[in-house]
């Protein structure tokens, strides 16, 4: 028998209607407290590096949007359900790009052509043969 610890979130459709969820679990089954001390410390660490991508491609958003904290990670959900890509990926890339693009993005409707197109970027990475 395991403990675990479920995190997880809603998925909506264009209405609101709840039409699924995504998460994961944390496997917190007592062992001796030092290692499960440890356990939970590396896996806090490891989803703190893969929100980091997540949370600087939200700044991103908010910034050239002027949307809050919210609504840019509703966008970023809505574009990776749309385009079928891990959100963690889309916002990883999105980020990079941006920042390598970022002295040429000199409008509005060039971070929007980059943020429609990231799905490709991110497809490459995810398949490198494509």
């Amino acid at each position: 028998m395991h403990h675990v610890v479920v995190v997880g979130d809603e998925l909506h459709n264009g209405e609101g209607d709840v039409i699924g969820t995504h998460g994961f679990y944390v496997d917190v089954t007592p062992t001796n407290d030092q290692e499960r001390e440890d356990i939970v410390t590396a896996r806090l660490a490891e989803i703190a590096e893969q929100r980091a991508s997540i949370e600087q491609a939200k700044g991103m958003l908010m910034l050239v949007y002027g949307i809050d904290d919210a609504a840019a990670f509703e966008l970023l959900k809505w574009l990776s359900q749309q385009e079928n890509v891990k959100l963690r990926l889309l916002s990883e890339r999105s980020a990079t790009t941006s920042a390598v693009a970022g002295p040429t993005l000199t409008s509005q409707s060039d971070f929007d052509h980059l943020l429609l197109t990231t799905h490709q970027r991110a497809a490459r990475a995810e398949d490198p043969t494509a």
